[in-house]
């Protein structure tokens, strides 16, 4: 009866009104989207896919049926929840239906990822890293909870033998990471930008907010590192045939100190100790052969300033309308107040084979000739040559023993001003040379440090530097160089408005640092395939020791000269010198392996240790201004999605930075694939929870 009521009810009501009323029902599907949480999965694992219902006027839709369907359920089955599961490799189509829409999406089943079931998975808090051990390393199973969880997984070829490595991973249950840190990623990213190779050639002015590219300005090259590379190379293969000659170089001096006179057997060595304006020495600039006597390039020099500790000569060849008494005589003082003061409290103090007190900087053509006209191959702004600190006792001796082609002294190579262009368009600015000649320097000091030390001051009989340490040191003493002119000090994490464009410091960061943020900008944009102890000379190896030193530093417990003199000082090179001086930090291996993770993890803001930061400088900050998008750090990134391969092949010292995101509620599996040979012991993977 009340059923009979109901109805009779809705009859009525229907039909009041002289009919002109309608009956109400439920608004049509007009639009059917789909959302997947994955687009690939592998055979096994799972994606939902959801279905969003929209009305004509675009409201949103709810409690209405669902059809789904799929292609092929013989790749995918789908399930009348929208869950699809992969059953074998192919892509299938999953239709949903509602009403009279619906809508499609592609799932691709890739092969299967590590299998989770009966492996209880690990967790990490925000922020937390987590060094990968034991099966972890070949299959690594992650819980999200209940919120979804992004990481960054950093294998890293820490490799002390420059033996290359290769590792690739398989995952389920993972997608492409989309929280911060911005970074570039991949797709986006492929070569740094032009002219950051740049090294102390006269910059042009440039915006505040923006660092220009160098080599779009007239006149601005990128150092010749190839030249410099060479050098270095010269210097080490001679150094072993040599080794008799240091020696008796060594007892000679000592016993002609200890009788009051001088050693004088070279061409630095006739100068007086301190010798008086227009004094004439004939000198070897010959860059290309050590030793040769017969290749040498002779040229007269004149005295033109002399000061506490240095003594500053020009070659007689050089053209009109360069520096004058007046201005050599500040760069000798600014050298003694500056360069001399900084390097020496740094590294250390360098030798006095020639008995002057003083360092030879020797202007001359000879260096500018180093330069083609065009500059094709860069810019060679002065450089320090080690065959100087051995004794010419012979007449030709390239290939071993003692030196024929040495000057005998402390003392290094620079251009002479040549406004004319005889040479070159290059050194033709005074003002820009002035700045030059103190980032020069400094640079070039260090090295003299370096090698004079090895040589006379260690008691023991040791080798020169290898490149990639010593290169560092000498970038190293450029960034001290720019703190002292801008009055900064290290671990302040400078951003650039403070170290740049704050207190007119454009001029002094353009000047002594910027080269240095460039190659380490060059470095991150190719992490996979440079190192920061690569057995080369090039752009991104020099940025990436320089960071690294400059991490070490930061993250020591005492003052960076107890460690640069230690560095110095040291009876063996490379690795090992590294290892010994900053054990405080755990020495080599673990220094490089937080180093890399400082590299992803400074300056974000999920609460990372301090070990895993860069305590000076804030490279998030700084390094956009290098492009024209000031969201976008350099640092390169790949993403590990369920069932996709990701296969890497890193030199020693390499290291990849592989985000990727678990859903809330879902354990995901990453595992390393090896073809062919065992998982190397020196490849680490460090794990890095970033939301």
């Amino acid at each position: 009866m009340k059923r009979l009521a109901a109805l009779l009810f809705v009859v009525v009501s229907a039909c009041s009104g002289g009919g002109a009323d309608k009956v109400i029902g439920p608004a049509a599907v007009a639009i059917v989207s789909l959302s997947a949480s994955a687009t690939v999965v592998a055979v096994g694992g799972t994606a939902t896919i959801t279905a969003n219902l929209l009305d004509a006027s675009g409201k949103a839709l709810t409690g209405r049926t669902v059809t789904w369907a799929s292609s092929s359920a013989a790749v995918a089955s789908v399930s009348s929840a929208g869950v699809v599961t992969g059953v074998s490799l192919g892509t299938a189509v999953i239709t949903a239906t509602v009403e009279t829409k619906s809508a499609t999406t592609s799932i691709v089943v890739s092969q299967s990822g590590p299998n989770c079931t009966g492996v209880t998975p690990i967790s990490l808090t925000l922020g937390q890293a987590r060094v990968l051990s034991g099966a972890e390393r070949t299959t690594l199973c992650l819980a999200s909870g209940a919120a979804a969880a992004e990481y960054v997984l950093i294998p890293a070829n820490l490799s002390t033998t420059q033996v290359g490595a290769s590792v690739s991973f398989i995952s389920s249950n993972t997608q492409a990471a989309s929280g911060p840190p911005f970074i570039a990623q991949a797709s986006s990213q492929s070569a740094a930008p032009a002219g950051l190779a740049a090294s102390r050639v006269p910059f042009a002015t440039v915006s505040a907010n923006a660092v220009s590219s160098p080599q779009s300005v007239t006149g601005r090259l990128p150092r010749n590192l190839s030249f410099e590379r060479a050098l270095r190379a010269r210097e080490r293969d001679m150094q072993g045939g040599m080794r008799a000659a240091r020696l008796a170089a060594r007892a000679s001096i000592s016993a002609q100190r200890r009788a009051g006179g001088r050693f004088v057997p070279a061409a630095v060595g006739t100068l007086p100790g301190t010798p008086t304006l227009g004094t004439l020495v004939t000198l070897n600039a010959q860059a290309n052969f050590a030793c040769d006597s017969t290749k040498a390039i002779k040229r007269v020099a004149k005295v033109m300033a002399v000061s506490n500790s240095a003594i500053v000569v020009e070659d007689t060849l050089a053209p009109a309308g360069g520096f004058t008494a007046a201005e050599y005589l500040s760069i000798a003082t600014t050298f003694d107040t500056l360069i001399y003061a900084l390097d020496t409290t740094a590294f250390g103090a360098p030798s006095d084979i020639d008995h002057n007190g003083r360092v030879v900087m020797f202007f001359t053509t000879a260096v500018n000739q180093l330069t083609s006209p065009s500059g094709s191959n860069g810019v060679i702004g002065g450089f320090f040559f080690s065959r100087d600190l051995v004794p010419p006792l012979v007449a030709n001796a390239e290939a071993g023993g003692p030196c024929a082609g040495s000057n005998f002294g402390e003392m290094f190579y620079l251009p002479v001003v040549d406004a004319a262009k005889k040479f070159n368009p290059f050194f033709t600015d005074k003002a820009s040379m002035l700045i030059d000649v103190n980032g020069t320097t400094v640079h070039e000091f260090q090295h003299l440090i370096n090698a004079s030390r090895r040589y006379y001051v260690t008691t023991a009989l040791v080798n020169d530097e290898e490149t990639w340490l010593n290169e560092g040191m000498s970038h190293l003493a450029e960034e001290l160089l720019y703190y002292k002119a801008a009055g900064l000090t290290s671990k302040t994490d400078l951003t650039f408005a403070t170290s740049r464009t704050l207190n007119n410091r454009q001029s002094i960061m353009d000047g002594y640092q910027v080269d240095n943020m460039g190659r380490y900008n060059s470095y991150l944009l190719a992490p996979e395939s440079n190192s920061a102890y690569a057995d080369n000379d090039d752009l991104t190896t020099r940025g990436a020791t320089w960071a690294l030193l400059r991490y070490s530093l930061d993250q020591s417990a005492n003052p960076p000269a107890t460690y640069l003199r230690a560095l110095v000082n040291a009876v063996t090179e490379g690795i090992p010198n590294f290892t010994t001086v900053f054990a405080g930090i755990g020495g080599f291996v673990p220094a490089m392996r937080n180093y890399l993770v400082a590299n992803f993890t400074d300056n974000t803001d999920f609460g990372i240790a301090a070990q895993y930061t860069h305590p000076s400088w804030n490279f998030r900050d700084w390094l956009p201004h290098f492009t024209s998008n000031a969201s976008k750090f350099p640092l390169l990134t790949r993403s590990l999605v369920s069932g996709v391969q990701l296969q890497l092949t890193l030199p020693a010292g390499g290291a990849s930075y592989v985000r990727f995101r678990v859903n809330s509620g879902t354990t995901a599996g990453v595992g390393t694939v090896i073809a062919g040979a065992a998982l190397s012991s020196a490849v680490d993977f460090i794990l890095v929870r970033t939301q």
